[in-house]
């Protein structure tokens, strides 16, 4: 061997070490398995009874993995609800929070505020078109005018009447697009003592609170910063004052959830899930009755006004997930495909957050196997009260000073005592807003 061809020999060896070492290394990694991992908690995020806590994340992995051999995906079972909040914190705390992972709805506007949660706007611009959800679902994922999560099961508050009661008291039954004077009217004429034993023992509703009257009225609580409250405006003056004076009707006797079971009750709001799973619960076992009952939307202080609370779960991806575009392709998944999102609706109580799936024939045939027959709750009703959803306010202390007005007023009531602790409320409620305020800019 000439050195000229020793000399070419030992200059090309590096240069082929690093193309074998190149191939291997892709290979490696085209090969390997990337773990995705998902943060969820077991059971239904509505607080009611649930048989199939992972079947629909479990058929979504089993999809996602058949698309996506070299894919993992991953999660923590075994963690209950009201753990979860904790367990999440930890992760994100330690850097190793999930890459997609559910957020519960009391966290959601810290997480977005505290750069926790990834930006999902230019993602959703190549997608899809939002116009896929149902308005108040999709908003419930937004803050400042950011999409950082997607909608994936929303539970929406109705009205369920006993029909029966009010057949028997020549009262017609509601429609939806009711208004809150057809509701007091309603609830004024049942409200009676029917065996003349001089105790009432007939009442017009269970259940219906503060906040809900405050959704009739179509009352702001605060300003959309968080930097005001208007719990002293004259709606909210007058949603508290039907608070007070459907108390007075009965008076001021407490109606229990025995007494609507048994008959004795004209309306009582439910949610959906508590509606799905009504039969089931085990005190109403030996209780339910058999009256005929329907469900209609929240009455509004107007005909044409929007009244329903609608509660939304939400899931989102890791600002920090080292794999964005599979982490971005499962949340779609999860949120956005048609068959997953009737399973939402067939194996959990709530609500799709697609329109099209809540106007589908299977939804429908859903409905009836519920039970309790087949005009109780029809898809048009359901599909009415998803696209008259509420959307709550956004800033970051929103849930930590509501919960302090809901103990407030709810007290004031019980006392009977809210026309003159109102400026008291509405002073109290400001300072607090204030002192929060200054606490996270610190």
């Amino acid at each position: 061997m000439t050195k000229l061809k020793k000399y070419y020999k030992w200059l090309l060896l590096p240069l082929l070490v690093i193309v074998v070492g190149s191939a291997a290394f892709i290979y490696h990694q085209t090969h390997q398995k990337i773990i995705l991992k998902i943060g969820i908690y077991a059971g239904s995020s509505w607080d009611v009874p649930n048989g199939n806590d992972y079947k629909v994340i479990d058929t979504a992995i089993s999809r996602f993995e058949k698309l996506y051999p070299n894919v993992e995906v991953v999660y923590e079972s075994g963690i209950s609800k009201d753990d979860y909040s904790d367990w999440l914190t930890d992760q994100i705390v330690a850097g190793t929070q999930p890459d997609v992972f559910i957020v519960p709805e009391d966290d959601f506007n810290l997480l977005s505020s505290t750069g926790v949660l990834a930006k999902l706007d230019e993602h959703i611009s190549t997608s899809f078109d939002d116009s896929i959800f149902y308005e108040s679902s999709y908003k419930a994922g937004n803050y400042n005018n950011t999409q950082y999560a997607l909608p994936f099961e929303s539970n929406p508050t109705m009205m369920c009447i006993n029909i029966d009661l009010l057949e028997k008291e020549g009262i017609s039954i509601p429609d939806s697009g009711w208004t809150l004077e057809d509701f007091y009217n309603i609830c004024k004429q049942v409200t009676k003592d029917t065996d003349g034993d001089g105790v009432i023992d007939q009442y017009g509703c269970i259940g219906y609170t503060w906040q809900q009257a405050v959704a009739a009225y179509g009352a702001k609580l605060f300003n959309t910063t968080g930097t005001k409250a208007y719990f002293d405006s004259d709606d909210v003056k007058n949603a508290l004052s039907l608070i007070t004076q459907l108390n007075a009707l009965s008076g001021n006797y407490e109606v229990t959830s025995q007494d609507f079971d048994e008959g004795k009750v004209a309306f009582l709001p439910m949610t959906l899930a508590e509606y799905r799973t009504y039969k089931p619960y085990p005190y109403h076992v030996a209780k339910y009755s058999s009256f005929s009952w329907s469900c209609v939307t929240m009455p509004a202080s107007s005909e044409d006004g929007d009244a329903t609370q609608v509660a939304t779960s939400l899931y989102a991806m890791s600002l920090k997930t080292k794999h964005r575009t599979l982490a971005w392709e499962f949340l779609q998944l999860l949120c956005t495909d048609e068959d997953i999102q009737q399973s939402v609706f067939d194996y959990s109580q709530g609500a799709s957050v697609l329109k099209s799936v809540m106007q589908s024939d299977a939804t429908k045939e859903k409905l009836k196997e519920d039970g309790f027959g087949s005009d109780s709750l029809t898809v048009s009703t359901l599909d009415s009260m998803l696209s008259q959803g509420i959307t709550q306010p956004t800033f970051k202390t929103y849930n930590t000073v509501l919960e302090q007005a809901d103990y407030l007023i709810t007290k004031s009531i019980a006392n009977n005592s809210i026309e003159t602790d109102l400026f008291t409320i509405q002073k109290t409620i400001e300072d607090k807003l204030n002192n929060l305020d200054d606490i996270w800019r610190v």
